[in-house]
């Protein structure tokens, strides 16, 4: 809730901190507007058509946001339409998550990229998408980057999954950075994580480190001539494998060079589960010419089948699918406002995968079926 709101029927502004709304000339001004919203809603026309914004902390960072009057034990009250408006007023950002963004803003511009922070990109008639820090790099590529000190699930509607693959779906490279160690575990996106420091560390031009999320990658052969063990089981396979390894990197760097396209998220398949970083651009390309792209763990479902003693070998990086998996892709999550090639014929498509890749539904199906051939 708010106490400034912008009428933009009338073109004024209300402080409903006053009885008469800072307008003594014009009474009876809340009964109106109140009785009159309350009309709408009866109605069923949206909230963004009454006419009502947010004109306190959401349009002073730039945020349009749209409310609904209600009364309640005789107060008067605006109300956001949606909940993270709500919680911008309830939980200001802290200093340190500001000295992040304009971090990112400052190493993009040395570069000659655009940023700027709080940005809402369009995705519907009602809906859209709110990043920290929106990088505009090389070739029409934009990072958005989110800054999360703050407990994030990561499933649900506002979990980071279902973020994750909205902003994909819609031309946006989520970039996820975190002081939490915990979250440099997960695997829901491709999480980097710094040490915490002081906010006026932080917006130093000094080197900030990333400490996880970044690696580059060992390709080698599974002979008797290999200095590492194979990673799917026991001997030699004789066959090619990559190996991750962390490395540190600077954060200036990091954001310079995914707008730059240098550095790019890759999936990565260890046995039956699946590890998300960041790897260099010529490293990603050489993984996923020589392994191919596998669909993600969350398209596919394992069969069931008997146990066995022996002792498991090298085995394929896919995970089996049932007789013939139909996917539903119904869901507006699957769909972008862009048309791009599809990742196995190449051919346009506004459709896109789980992960945010535009892919052809029948491709998607044929690519899953022939995993688990």
């Amino acid at each position: 809730m708010a106490n400034k709101v912008l009428c933009t029927s009338l073109g004024i502004e209300l402080n409903l901190e006053l009885d008469d709304l800072g307008h003594p000339g014009m009474p009876g001004l809340w009964d109106f507007l109140y009785e009159q919203d309350r009309m709408l809603g009866a109605q069923r026309v949206p909230v963004p058509q009454r006419g009502m914004q947010c004109a306190g902390v959401c349009r002073n960072a730039g945020v349009v946001a749209w409310m609904y009057l209600r009364e309640l034990n005789g107060r008067k009250q605006a109300v956001h339409e949606r909940a993270e408006d709500e919680a911008r007023h309830a939980a200001p950002l802290s200093d340190v998550h500001k000295a992040y963004q304009e971090r990112i803003i400052r190493a993009a511009g040395e570069d000659g990229f655009h940023a700027s922070a709080e940005v809402r990109t369009p995705i519907g008639p009602r809906q859209w998408i709110q990043t920290d820090a929106l990088v505009e790099g090389a070739d029409g590529r934009r990072i958005g980057w989110e800054v999360q000190l703050s407990t994030a699930s990561a499933k649900g509607p506002r979990g980071v999954q279902s973020r994750v693959r909205k902003a994909a779906a819609h031309g946006i490279t989520p970039a996820w950075h975190t002081d939490r160690e915990g979250y440099a575990r997960r695997n829901d996106t491709q999480w980097t994580f710094s040490n915490q420091l002081p906010a006026r560390v932080i917006a130093k031009t000094g080197g900030l480190r990333v400490v996880s999320g970044f690696r580059v990658l060992d390709f080698w052969f599974c002979d008797v001539t290999a200095d590492l063990p194979c990673p799917n089981g026991q001997g030699r396979c004789w066959t090619r494998h990559a190996t991750p390894r962390p490395r540190d990197v600077l954060f200036d760097d990091l954001v310079r060079k995914t707008a730059a396209g240098l550095v790019l998220p890759l999936e990565f398949w260890s046995g039956s589960r699946i590890q998300r970083f960041w790897v260099p651009a010529d490293e990603r390309d050489r993984y996923y010419n020589e392994f191919g792209e596998f669909a993600s763990e969350q398209d596919v479902q394992p069969i069931a089948g008997r146990g066995s003693s022996a002792a498991p070998t090298c085995r394929p990086r896919v995970t089996l699918a049932t007789s013939k998996r139909v996917l539903d892709w119904r869901d507006q999550s699957h769909w972008s406002l862009e048309a791009r090639p599809c990742r196995y014929c190449k051919q346009p498509t506004n459709l896109v995968d789980d992960a945010g890749r535009h892919t052809h539904k029948v491709c998607h199906e044929a690519a899953i079926e022939a995993a688990a051939a």
